[in-house]
């Protein structure tokens, strides 16, 4: 039986260099851009730890909906530390990524972070966030 240990969209936070306004709506996080000229950007979410013996992390899962936005890259961070990175996604939907096995992805007791690299097509567009989750 699989665990997932996740945060809601609400959860969202935006990256320092960002212009990105994020608003909670209905359970989730609206995100659109703010500037015509920063399109890009990062979005961050701590994960809940995994059980003690549990450690090893599987697969990451990013539920989401997007008008003309797009998830480009997905980085996965055991303290400050990334230990698994996937660009060029080109996702317009809800999507799950198989993190490496071998060697495997293992929690030592220091927090977990997933960020989301998001490509807006333009002013108007924006995505909309439910969760954000690690299987063990």
């Amino acid at each position: 039986m699989a665990t997932w240990l996740s945060t809601h969209g609400i959860g969202a936070i935006k990256d320092s260099n960002s212009s990105f306004a994020i608003v909670a709506d209905k359970g989730s996080a609206l995100v659109k851009p703010t500037d015509p000229n920063a399109l890009s950007g990062w979005i961050h979410f701590t994960i809940p730890s995994p059980p003690v013996n549990n450690p090893n992390l599987k697969v990451v899962a990013i539920d989401f909906s997007s008008q003309s936005a797009n998830v480009e890259a997905v980085a996965v961070y055991l303290a400050n530390i990334q230990k698994y990175k996937e660009e060029g996604l080109q996702r317009g939907q809800s999507f799950t990524l198989s993190l490496p096995s071998n060697p495997q992805v293992l929690y030592q007791g220091k927090g977990i972070s997933v960020s989301i690299l998001v490509q807006f097509d333009n002013i108007s567009s924006n995505l909309r966030l439910q969760s954000v989750g690690i299987q063990v």
